[in-house]
């Protein structure tokens, strides 16, 4: 221990099934009191009583929903109701069942115009020229030939002249005049084009243009393989934005002002113990640049998740499948804890995500590409796009999100399940109180080119002590052996400090290993360090001395022997802090 260094707390308190009777239909017309609703060749399906079977097919509740369909069922008793996992953790939707299915008409699709429109009328008909000459009748004109036939005789030579010359005069003034109004007018096709065929309602459309219907959602069996054990039903389905009924985990801070031009979504959900659920949605937006725009939101809101007692758990790299994919793993840290496995797919101008929820463990992170392979060929004969091939699914570390290089609250696991919210502060210079077994100074010791320090503390927990938090201090090196040294020295210092101080009582725990971005190799050490601050009271460490490359990270936490992470969460959060600081390579 250095000379002068204290043992004191280093914080203080922070603010913080019968068949049913038809009655007589009175055939008097009744003037409606709403807006027709328009039908779907689903709902003519679901009204077809007489092709309902006799028995009554078996149900299968989950989530606190029915599954689809037309035979009502008995009402669960209040206790059967489950939480609805696809709703913001801690809001009242989240204590609610779903509700179940409500079919939906499909979207009348405006016909086209030129269906209805007239054939154009033909041109107006130019009328002929008339003549108000009076016709001479045969007898006068014999008279008045005989009687000019000495005068025509005498100058029939003048005569044949002058007609030469008009009918030359009248074929230079026709050729002007045709030339003339040749320039003035536009020149006319050499044949006009054919007619565009009308709009027909029974032609079918183009495949590129065919609108998304709910066939292309998934169905029980694309789910069958996730769990064997486990019948699978449909509880929902809506084909609009505004009449989802869930969302993906993570999304519920999702800020875009992109809007679909079509969105479908169904929930699935089983009758097992662990409330394993399923939520699929189909997003089409007008471009494939508007779909990557909403695809690069929803990807950073899943990788820094903001909500409420959100834990990231890992990422995976989904290969293979769709021009882009996204997955990750998050727990919420409730009692009990529920995992959500989500993967998310860009192919052309349409977006695929299908959110897994279980409780006290996540599904196979294979299982989603397994079970989106139908749908996503579909998606991708509609789009012209990539098509699934062979898919590789391989874990990844969590994708960077600022600020980058440092932890985030959601890489932080709460002490106590149900409560508490991480808290982070700006990294900012190196202040941080010592618990006196580096010995050195962290704030000036050389060696480091820079370093800074990052605070995370814990509230909304009635049980969190007083001096609870965790310090993360960073040192930048110039290279991998001059930091390679002093992560040695530091490390080396903490393991000896009982050696060096009486009062001291040191703890080493397993090293772990981990890999960083670009497959750089971590490694940290873990301890647990009490030191005595007076014949009858100790402080209690957690400590962890971590290297990714040119960067140390020494990390600092406070706790109490009631009230500190378990050797899991110790040993996850020292693989999180070297991957994090890999990011800012």
């Amino acid at each position: 221990m250095s000379d002068g260094e204290a043992f004191r707390p280093r914080r203080a308190w922070m603010p913080a099934d019968e068949e049913v009777d038809l009655p007589d239909v009175d055939p008097t017309p009744v003037t409606p009191t709403g807006p027709a609703r328009r039908g779907s060749a689903d709902e003519a399906e679901e009204l077809d009583v007489g092709s309902q079977p006799d028995v009554e097919p078996e149900r299968h509740y989950a989530l606190g929903d029915e599954p689809e369909s037309t035979v009502a069922a008995p009402t669960p008793a209040p206790d059967a109701a489950l939480l609805n996992p696809f709703a913001r953790p801690g809001s009242h939707s989240a204590a609610a069942p779903i509700p179940s299915d409500t079919i939906i008409p499909a979207p009348v699709f405006p016909r086209s115009a030129g269906e209805f429109a007239d054939s154009p009328s033909p041109a107006p008909r130019r009328s002929a020229l008339s003549s108000t000459t009076p016709v001479e009748s045969e007898q006068t004109a014999m008279t008045r030939s005989q009687a000019d036939g000495d005068w025509m005789a005498s100058h029939r030579r003048t005569l044949a002249a002058w007609a030469v010359a008009g009918v030359a005069l009248a074929v230079i003034v026709g050729l002007i005049a045709f030339f003339v109004s040749r320039g003035t007018q536009p020149a006319e096709p050499t044949a006009p084009p054919p007619p565009s065929p009308s709009a027909s309602a029974s032609t079918s459309p183009s495949p590129t243009l065919a609108p998304l219907t709910v066939d292309s959602l998934l169905l029980p069996d694309d789910l069958a393989g996730i769990a064997p054990a486990a019948t699978w039903a449909i509880t929902d389905t809506t084909q609009a934005a505004d009449e989802h009924t869930g969302r993906g985990a993570c999304l519920s801070t999702e800020a875009t002002d992109v809007n679909p031009t079509t969105s479908l979504q169904r929930v699935l959900g089983t009758s097992t113990d662990d409330q394993l659920a399923g939520l699929h949605q189909i997003d089409v937006y007008a471009s494939a640049d508007a779909a990557e725009e909403v695809f690069a939101t929803r990807s950073e809101a899943l990788a820094s998740c903001a909500e409420v007692p959100s834990y990231i758990v890992g990422a995976t790299d989904v290969a293979g499948l769709a021009d882009q994919a996204f997955q990750v793993t998050i727990a919420f840290q409730n009692q009990p804890t529920q995992y959500h496995t989500v993967l998310m797919t860009l192919t052309g101008a349409s977006i695929q995500l299908l959110d897994l929820a279980r409780n006290d463990s996540p599904v196979e992170e294979s299982a989603l590409a397994t079970a989106l392979n139908r749908p996503q060929t579909e998606l991708c004969e509609r789009e012209d796009a990539s098509c699934p091939g062979t898919v590789g699914v391989t874990p990844v570390p969590v994708p960077a999100v600022d600020p980058v290089g440092w932890l985030i609250p959601a890489d932080l696991p709460r002490i106590r399940p149900g409560a508490g919210r991480w808290t982070a502060q700006e990294p900012t210079d190196v202040s941080v109180t010592q618990m006196g077994c580096e010995n050195m100074t962290l704030a000036t010791e050389p060696g480091p080119s820079s370093r800074q320090q990052a605070t995370y503390l814990m509230t909304q927990d009635d049980q969190r002590p007083d001096t609870f938090g965790l310090d993360e201090v960073m040192f930048t090196f110039a290279d991998p052996t001059a930091a390679a040294e002093f992560v040695t020295r530091l490390g080396n210092n903490l393991a000896s400090c009982k050696d060096r101080v009486n009062t001291a009582t040191v703890t080493e725990h397993p090293a772990v290993a981990a890999v960083g971005e670009d497959g750089l190799k971590l490694s940290s050490r873990l301890f647990t360090i009490k030191q005595a601050s007076s014949d009858s009271t100790a402080i209690t460490y957690q400590l962890i001395v971590s290297a990714a490359g040119n960067r140390i990270t020494y990390t600092l936490i406070t706790v109490t022997d009631a009230y500190q992470f378990t050797l899991e969460q110790l040993s996850a959060l020292a693989a999180r802090v070297p991957v994090r600081a890999s990011q800012a390579q």
